[in-house]
């Protein structure tokens, strides 16, 4: 995206335009936290303007982990699998260079939860794809470094016991 839609992107909102209740994305420059939340006032009503504002709040912030986040979401909800899976692998990207980890999630022995959240959608989007031996492989990890479910590996181990007693 270039340089000229993201300022027009975020010329646009100059305030929130009615939203009372924004979604709290942490310290982000407020540009960044407009267009996130603006992105997801228009993902049911407008998807195509709500990729556009994720993308760009990328784009001005390649750093803003709430950003891979929502694009990652926003993909998943509207079942594009190939460009969530390309989303989740920024996502886990970034979140690996902030962590300092290794960059093969097998090597981790610990992380943040901002790591592990992004391994966990990574897991899920493989399993949209139906990719069942990846997703089983890094959910199986995943539960290892968060034994307390803090991140809901849960919801994934469900949908892929389900996924599994379907295929026997």
């Amino acid at each position: 995206m270039d340089q000229g839609t993201i300022f027009a992107l975020v010329q646009g909102m100059n305030t929130l335009d009615n939203i009372d209740d924004t979604l709290d994305f942490g310290a982000l420059p407020p540009e960044v936290d407009r267009l996130l939340q603006h992105g997801v006032v228009a993902h049911f009503s407008d998807p195509a303007r709500a990729e556009a504002n994720f993308i760009a709040a990328i784009a001005m912030m390649p750093e803003a982990l709430p950003a891979h986040r929502c694009l990652v979401k926003h993909y998943n909800r509207t079942r594009q699998f190939e460009s969530a899976h390309a989303a989740t692998q920024a996502w886990l990207s970034e979140a690996v260079r902030h962590a300092q980890l290794p960059g093969d999630w097998q090597q981790w022995q610990a992380a943040p939860g901002y790591a592990l959240a992004a391994l966990k959608a990574l897991s899920f989007i493989h399993l949209r794809r139906g990719e069942t031996t990846e997703a089983g492989s890094i959910i199986r990890h995943l539960q290892r470094l968060d034994i307390d479910d803090a991140v809901g590996s849960s919801v994934v181990v469900a949908l892929l016991e389900e996924l599994e007693a379907e295929e026997v």
